[in-house]
């Protein structure tokens, strides 16, 4: 057997084992906590319109969504939904082929059953202010199945003993700055080397929490099924279920690339879909500071020999030319992961309402006009009070501190980007001028 098949039938087996662990779990939570068994009952039976935010990976789809995902009726996932498939086995490398994902093979009905299930059991609402014993107990169990899919090769063993674990540490007064510090340094004592800096947490209060823990310099293991920066839950209720229209709120970056499968996974729903695009000169620096950072890695691409090139530990999507730039200029890698997910968006949603997120940056009425816009396309609306929490978002997956232009002062060569034929195609289609770059924020 080579050493690429003896990986993907050990990829099979945990994948499995993952899948009916979840089963077994939510089964049991809706029989244990009423909040369970009422939501995805009614969501199950009401939730037919689902909105989905598309655009390239350090495009500020994750801040848009999070804002998107706050306006009443809207029902979010707190991160990603990308893991989903990959315990499906329709990732790569898991469906077979050297591309991203699977895009288009037809889901059959466990499948779909396993995804929808899925998706409205992550979904989370308003944070608990103050948690009573019974919400700790809970969110612990959030924790131990969200550990099983961060550290895949760590974690092992029943959900019910990494319960017991977390639930005794947060009854016991917290420390931390934050619940998941608490939460981390539990599992930390109880044996299992989690790293906090994978997680997507405050750098500066990961080194004060957890003194003379250094900064990591790979991947957090060799089977990645959730990206990293990981999700640092928080203990939340479960969203509202009784406005006159509820919308489910999704992004995965990897999505552009398998838009027919998401067109079958929600067939007979209303599906609205947002492009939301951004220059290519910010969106490129943002890549290159990804890839220069201690997470984002995606793929370990070293099954696959010299095909890998110098980056058999990949961050972000595999675009469609990753063979041929796996050992090249990282800028050029960059623009291809910026152009590829634009391209397939351009060719494969039907009927995207296109958006800037420039205008979400540029703050105050442009941002408030943007996001009514979408949420109005989405079947939503931002009333006073849910604006006034969405225009002051939390940081998501953040590299360096927001500012506008950071290209300019960084890297101002990334413009001799737009003489390539694909970038210099995709940014006049979504809308940029080439001409203007000097004045793109």
């Amino acid at each position: 057997m080579s050493r690429l098949a003896a990986a993907l039938a050990r990829r099979r087996a945990l994948f499995a084992r993952i899948r009916a662990e979840r089963e077994a779990v939510i089964a049991y939570l809706r029989q244990e906590f009423p909040q369970d068994e009422a939501f995805l009952g009614q969501a199950a039976e009401e939730v037919r319109a689902v909105t989905v935010v598309l655009g390239s990976p350090r495009g500020g789809t994750s801040v848009f969504k999070q804002v998107l995902g706050s306006a009443p009726g809207a029902v979010a996932l707190p991160g990603e939904h990308r893991w989903l498939f990959t315990l499906l086995g329709l990732n790569h490398p898991d469906h077979g082929d050297m591309d991203e994902c699977a895009g288009s093979i037809p889901l059959d009905t466990s499948q779909r059953t396993f995804l929808l299930d899925n998706l409205l059991f992550e979904c989370r609402g308003e944070q608990i202010a103050e948690p009573s014993r019974r919400d700790w107990e809970r969110y612990a169990w959030d924790w131990a199945l969200r550990l099983k899919l961060q550290w895949p090769d760590l974690v092992d063993g029943p959900a019910e003993d990494l319960v017991a674990v977390v639930r005794d540490r947060l009854c016991g007064g917290l420390t931390g700055p934050e619940p998941a510090f608490d939460v981390l340094d539990a599992v930390r004592a109880h044996g299992v080397p989690v790293d906090p800096f994978q997680y997507d947490l405050d750098e500066t209060l990961v080194h004060s929490y957890f003194p003379g823990l250094p900064l990591p310099s790979g991947p957090p293991g060799r089977t990645i099924v959730e990206i990293s920066p990981f999700l640092a839950l928080r203990p939340c209720h479960r969203p509202r279920l009784d406005l006159p229209r509820t919308v489910l709120v999704l992004k995965a970056s990897s999505d552009a690339y398998r838009i027919p499968l998401i067109h079958d996974l929600f067939t007979g729903w209303d599906i609205c879909e947002l492009h939301l695009t951004r220059n290519p000169l910010a969106s490129v620096n943002g890549l290159i500071d990804g890839w220069q950072h201690r997470s984002f890695w995606q793929h370990d691409l070293s099954v696959h020999g010299q095909a890998a090139g110098s980056r058999p530990d990949w961050n972000f999507d595999l675009c469609d030319d990753w063979q041929k730039l796996a050992s090249g200029d990282l800028a050029e890698l960059a623009a291809s992961q910026w152009s590829c997910p634009h391209r397939r968006i351009l060719n494969q949603a039907k009927s995207p309402v296109m958006l800037r997120f420039e205008d979400f940056q540029a703050g105050g009425l442009g941002r408030r006009a943007l996001m009514d816009h979408a949420a109005h396309v989405s079947g939503l609306h931002f009333d006073d009070a849910a604006w006034e929490t969405a225009k002051h978002p939390r940081l998501v997956n953040s590299t360096a501190a927001p500012a506008v232009a950071r290209w300019r002062t960084s890297r101002p060569h990334l413009r001799e980007l737009l003489a390539l034929p694909h970038v210099a195609a995709t940014t006049e289609a979504l809308g940029y001028d080439t001409r203007d770059w000097a004045r793109w924020p």
